[in-house]
This record gives C-alpha cells, sequence and structure tokens, in this order.
C-alpha cells in the first residue's frame, strides 16, 4: 500500500442524526460510493485504506480470518449532539487506535474469523460448512478459542469497535440493515451452517438477496455479523447499569469488574431501540449506548439495545428470528455468565500481541 493512500483521512458527519440516510461523507471519503445489488455490494472504498488491505488469510489450523490492518480513528462532538467519524492509516492530532493490547501497545493487524465458530470447548474453528457452535458459555467458548494457541481469542469489545468504524465511514449509515437484511426472518429452528456467502463474489452482500432476511450476509468478508445466532463479546461486564471493559485478552472473564476491568461509564437501564451512541468517559474512541428511548427501527440507530440489571455479559448482532431488532448495533445486555443457549454462538479471532 502506497504511503500516501494509508496518509489520507476518510470520515462521515451527522452520525446519530434522526434520519440514517442523513449522514454526509467528509474528507476523502466526498464523491465516493456503495452500490447495492441484488445480492452484492460494490464499493468505491475497495481502493482505500484500511478496507483495500483488508485481506483473507488461512491458519495452520484450516482457519479462515479476515485480516483487518490497523488504522487511526477521530470522533468529533457536533453541537447538535450528532458525532463526526474519521479514520486514517496515519495518527494525526487527535486520532487515536483500538488496535492495542492489555499495556496499551498498538497491534498491527488484528484477524476476525470469516465464520462464526464451530467445534467445540475443546477447539473453536472458523471455517465454512460446518454447524455452529451454541449451547456453550461465554468462558467456555473463549477456552476453546485459545486451544489454537498463543495470541487466540474470542471476539471482543474493541473488535467489534473497528468494525463499526470501517462500517459507518463505508456504509454512510446506521441502519444496517437497510443495506442488507442479514438472515434474521428465518422460519428454522436452529443456526444455519456456516459458509453460505462464499458464493458471493464481492466483499460484501448476500446469499441469494440483501432485502429478504432469510439468507445469510457478509461484511467485508466476516459472515453473519448479525443474523444466524448472537455472538458472545468478550472484554466487557456489566454491573446493573455501570459498563467495565478490559484490553487485555489474557484476563478476559464472562461478568468480572475488579481489575484490569476499568469503569467506563454507564448504560442505559431500559430495554428499547437505541437514540444515542457516544463516546464513554475514559477513552475517546470505546463508545456505547447512552440512551435508549425515542429511536426506531428505521431511526436514530435503527437496532434494539437490551438491559437487566442481573445481565452481566455483552451479546452482539441479533439471531435468526430477530428481524428488525438485528443489526451492527444490537446489543443484547441481560444474560449471566452461566448462560448458554441454542441461539448463541461466538467467533474465533487472533491478535498479535
Amino acid at each position: 500500500m502506497l504511503q500516501f493512500e494509508k496518509a489520507k483521512i476518510y470520515g462521515v458527519d451527522k452520525v446519530g442524526s434522526s434520519s440514517p440516510s442523513a449522514l454526509v461523507r467528509t474528507d476523502a471519503a466526498v464523491g465516493l460510493n456503495v452500490t447495492v445489488g441484488a445480492s452484492e455490494i460494490t464499493s468505491d472504498f475497495d481502493r482505500c485504506y484500511p478496507w483495500c488491505d483488508m485481506q483473507e488469510v488461512t491458519d495452520e489450523h484450516g482457519n479462515v480470518f479476515i485480516k483487518i490492518p490497523k488504522f487511526y480513528a477521530k470522533i468529533t462532538k457536533n453541537a447538535d449532539g450528532t458525532f463526526k467519524h474519521q479514520i486514517s492509516g496515519v495518527r494525526y492530532e487527535g486520532f487515536s487506535t483500538l488496535f492495542i493490547d492489555g499495556a496499551g501497545n498498538e497491534l498491527d493487524y488484528i484477524l476476525v474469523g470469516k465464520y462464526e465458530g464451530s467445534g467445540s470447548a475443546s477447539r473453536v474453528y472458523s471455517k465454512t460448512g460446518q454447524t455452529v457452535l451454541v449451547n456453550i458459555t461465554l468462558d467456555n467458548f473463549r477456552t476453546g478459542c485459545k486451544a489454537n494457541g498463543a495470541g487466540y481469542q474470542q471476539y471482543d469489545f474493541l473488535i467489534d469497535l473497528i468494525i463499526k468504524e470501517l462500517w459507518l465511514v463505508e456504509m454512510k449509515t446506521t441502519d444496517s440493515q437497510s443495506i442488507m437484511k442479514g438472515f434474521t426472518a428465518g422460519s428454522n429452528s436452529a443456526a444455519i451452517t456456516t459458509g453460505h456467502t462464499d458464493v458471493v463474489k464481492t466483499p460484501s452482500g448476500s446469499e441469494v438477496s440483501n432485502t429478504d432476511g432469510a439468507h445469510a450476509c457478509k461484511y467485508r468478508g466476516i459472515e453473519n455479523l448479525w443474523g444466524n445466532t448472537f455472538t458472545f463479546c468478550d472484554g466487557i461486564s456489566f454491573a446493573s447499569e455501570k459498563i467495565y471493559i478490559c484490553t487485555d485478552p489474557a484476563a478476559y472473564k464472562a461478568g468480572k469488574t475488579a481489575s484490569p476491568y476499568v469503569y467506563h461509564g454507564n448504560r442505559p437501564t431500559s430495554s428499547s431501540w437505541i437514540k444515542t451512541v457516544a463516546p464513554l468517559d475514559r477513552n475517546p474512541l470505546i463508545q456505547y449506548a447512552t440512551a435508549a428511548a425515542g429511536g426506531s427501527s428505521s431511526t436514530y440507530f435503527a437496532d434494539y439495545t437490551w438491559y437487566s440489571s442481573s445481565g452481566v455479559i455483552l451479546l452482539v448482532g441479533g439471531f435468526w428470528y430477530y428481524g428488525t431488532d438485528a443489526g451492527v448495533w444490537c446489543w443484547f445486555g441481560n444474560n449471566s455468565a452461566s448462560s448458554a443457549y441454542a441461539n448463541v454462538g461466538g467467533r474465533l479471532c487472533y491478535k498479535p500481541l
């Protein structure tokens, strides 16, 4: 990748507007387009960093990942309460990164499982044509991921936020299902197998249809970020309304709030459509839903957040029967650390720690 491309800034403004379509491209993103077809999505961002350097890689175990190269980001609050999001391959003033380890050291890249996790608590895989691993706890899923070797982990909150930044700037909408419905209106009683989007030739798109809710979708190669099954999200815990974040994968534990988990702010104490997502107090890039009333399935963030005073872990995305509740900003915070369900799975990831 040429250095001048990495030095460009790509941005989107008015994030959090009541109309998700009101977002505006800024900086080098001005004039770039994304075209949503029947099942495939073409994007001018294919030639822009970091999207152009996202690659599919396979490890020694046959696990397939999407490699996301490090980028820096900045979130600026506007006078009207909306936000401008900017990303770049260069660290400009006011920019920081979510590509970090527990000591704050920067990581050159992360690997995100192309597929939902399969296998067992003995070893979790990211492979096509497999039965999705469900009916397992968050801690046991993590154990299965770590069995692949040093650096392996499950999907975590920092990775989730990285993908949200990529989505926002590229797709220019907070209503993810206006782009792809995902497998969210299924009539089945179990998850579909992995690999249904292998037939989609573009980096983003759906098997057969982007609009019917009956087929798997992928964003930048990552299958079923929402729909099919909920995804465990590690490195974040709740104590009633309080949000605790950990950036050290070696210390992840479901429901933990003691150090190195750090209090970052509060979540809404009601379940509703998300109206506001904002940075929390301790890190300019770590965000969560801060207002969950007044939104809808087609306004603001167009996804739902769930609250329970006894919920301590986070699930993201939504499952095969979640309809409009599902999406990039679907945050489910109701479950205990010991919960295990047929509609909840996870994703194998890797950080070069």
